[in-house]
């Protein structure tokens, strides 16, 4: 008999009678703050991650909430003759993708982790919220009807040739400006990703933004650095200063809003690749 030993409203730090509006705004804070790529040089930011969306996972569903709730309140908790909860820790990440709430965070964190320049989409959620393995959540997901199940089959074909999602990303991008025929393998993957993180994935902008790359030193991609960065927007010169985070990994974008092309009256962003030269 799986019975919850963790107080989630205390991980949340969130009152009992706390409302949905109040967790979801406490978990996003969270979410963003305990980011592994946020945390390089600590460990337990992976565990700290998944253990707060544990605790949204359940608070967040009503059903799950209710039996929780009685659980933690009834005078034979956990014995036979009490109330039990009976979600492991992957049942409650899995029951997510089915709930609006779940999906609507996860659309949120996503525009918020590539903003910041940190992992983001399935090949983040996937790997992490599984323990590591994409095949465990990706086969879960994919027996879902409509886009979800599409995900699904994305990360179980991902993880079942060896590849991890990130890498494989990664490895898109890369080869995201060869030709068409190469690239018809990875579209269903890449159309599954905007259809469930929404379409942050293409900004409907994307033709205005500016691409700029820079090389910092490793000493200080690891401790962070403030750099003041000039490029050309026609016959411009735009100049600005860009923080970049202690522990920034090579090869890893900042996005920097409304600083890119201009069109009538809209601009583009100006998406920052930072390299790190060793």
């Amino acid at each position: 008999m799986k019975t919850p030993t963790k107080d989630y409203y205390q991980i949340l730090g969130i009152p009992e009678n706390a409302k949905p509006d109040e967790i979801k705004k406490t978990y996003r804070r969270l979410a963003v703050e305990h980011h592994p790529d946020r945390n390089p040089n600590d460990p337990k930011s992976e565990n700290r991650f998944k253990e707060i969306t544990e605790a949204y996972g359940v608070l967040m569903d009503p059903v799950k909430r209710k039996e929780y709730d009685q659980f933690r309140s009834g005078p034979f908790s956990g014995s036979p003759k009490g109330p039990h909860f009976n979600y492991s820790q992957q049942e409650i990440f899995e029951n997510m993708f089915r709930q609006a709430f779940g999906r609507d965070i996860f659309n949120d964190l996503n525009t918020e982790f590539k903003n910041s320049g940190f992992r983001s989409g399935p090949g983040f959620f996937g790997t992490i919220l599984s323990s590591g393995a994409a095949g465990t959540l990706g086969r879960f997901m994919r027996m879902i009807p409509g886009p979800i199940g599409k995900i699904g089959t994305g990360l179980w074909l991902l993880q079942t040739v060896g590849t991890s999602l990130y890498n494989m990303n990664k490895k898109r991008k890369e080869r995201r400006d060869d030709s068409q025929d190469k690239s018809n393998g990875e579209k269903s993957v890449k159309d599954s990703t905007k259809t469930f993180f929404g379409k942050s994935e293409e900004n409907k902008e994307q033709n205005l933004n500016l691409n700029f790359e820079i090389t910092i030193p490793a000493t200080e991609a690891m401790s962070g650095v403030k750099k003041q960065i000039a490029y050309k927007l026609g016959d411009q010169t735009e100049r600005l200063v860009v923080s970049i985070p202690p522990g920034f990994p090579s090869g890893k974008n900042l996005r920097i809003r409304e600083k890119g092309y201009r069109k009538d009256n809209k601009r583009g962003d100006l998406i920052l690749t930072v390299k790190v030269h060793t």
